[in-house]
């Protein structure tokens, strides 16, 4: 199977995720991403330190690289996470190592993988300098760094949706939704910026929930606050409680045949705006528009 055969066997069960289109889409375009990236720089190991579970589903963020024919190194304070992790790859018939270790003084030798990543988990960090330079250290060639936008035009109805909803903000820290933040850390450090710009760009505001839902949610967030209460570090990156059990999708995943017609119909719409508006929108106006900023960094 070629990668881009593979690619689109992948995103085929993202509705069995109960995520809604805004995930969906967010999946679809990293997936483009990370796919032509493994292929521009030469990629064959990868490291995800620490692999953050948005959206409930742990370690799902590299299985793009799995699929792309990568060596994968999950890794993740919290046993309890890689478990349910490992659980999620096996359904999908994918294999990773599945690494417990601190993102500081982490269990990986110098220049272990030729890329390590990770995505929006940089806002949360207490020590981001500390974190980046354990990243430089167990790359050999490329380190890569999603985070949130603060300047998207939908920010601040994101920002809206979690006061009306009385839900605390649990995306991080402002301040360090910014690239500047991370070039500085990486010029520091010696390392070269090789390649800065934005995915996930889809035609609706950075809210991750379907409006229909925001009901409920609210009646839960009162509930669900109290399981997210800071007890260590690895708290703050621990998937979100709000969706389906993760067993229920792995079964899902385990007995899916294949994918409705209207879901089919969905991810031919995704292509399209990925093609005509995604791929061709200059830097600059992603800026204002796409949902997650990212710069690669090559270890000098």
């Amino acid at each position: 199977m070629n990668p881009i055969d593979s690619i689109k066997s992948l995103q085929q069960y993202y509705p069995l995720f109960n995520e809604g289109y805004g995930t969906e889409y967010e999946r679809f375009a990293l997936n483009k991403f990370a796919s032509r990236m493994v292929k521009k720089y030469n990629i064959s190991t990868v490291l995800e330190m620490p692999s953050n579970g948005v959206m409930g589903i742990p370690g799902i963020k590299s299985l793009v690289f799995a699929k792309m024919g990568c060596e994968v190194t999950v890794s993740h304070p919290s046993q309890e996470f890689l478990d349910t992790a490992r659980s999620v790859w096996d359904a999908f018939g994918l294999e990773a190592n599945f690494v417990k270790s601190p993102w500081t003084n982490s269990k990986f030798r110098d220049g272990s993988f030729d890329l390590v990543w990770n995505f929006c988990v940089y806002e949360h960090f207490d020590n981001p300098a500390e974190v980046v330079q354990e990243m430089l250290r167990v790359t050999q060639k490329y380190i890569f760094m999603e985070i949130q936008n603060p300047l998207n035009i939908g920010f601040p109805f994101h920002r809206l949706y979690h006061f009306l909803m009385r839900a605390p903000w649990d995306h991080g820290s402002l301040d360090q939704m910014k690239l500047s933040s991370i070039m500085e850390i990486l010029i520091k450090n010696n390392a070269l910026v090789v390649e800065t710009g934005a995915t996930d760009m889809p035609p609706w505001p950075d809210i991750n929930i379907r409006l229909k839902e925001m009901a409920s949610k609210k009646n839960n967030d009162q509930k669900n606050n109290d399981q997210r209460v800071d007890k260590n570090p690895a708290d703050k990156l621990r998937p979100a409680s709000e969706l389906k059990d993760v067993n229920e999708v792995i079964n899902e995943i385990r007995s899916f045949q294949k994918s409705s017609t209207k879901n089919e119909i969905v991810f031919h719409l995704f292509n399209i705006w990925h093609l005509l508006i995604e791929s061709s929108t200059p830097t600059p106006l992603k800026k204002f528009y796409a949902h997650h900023p990212y710069v690669i960094a090559e270890k000098i």
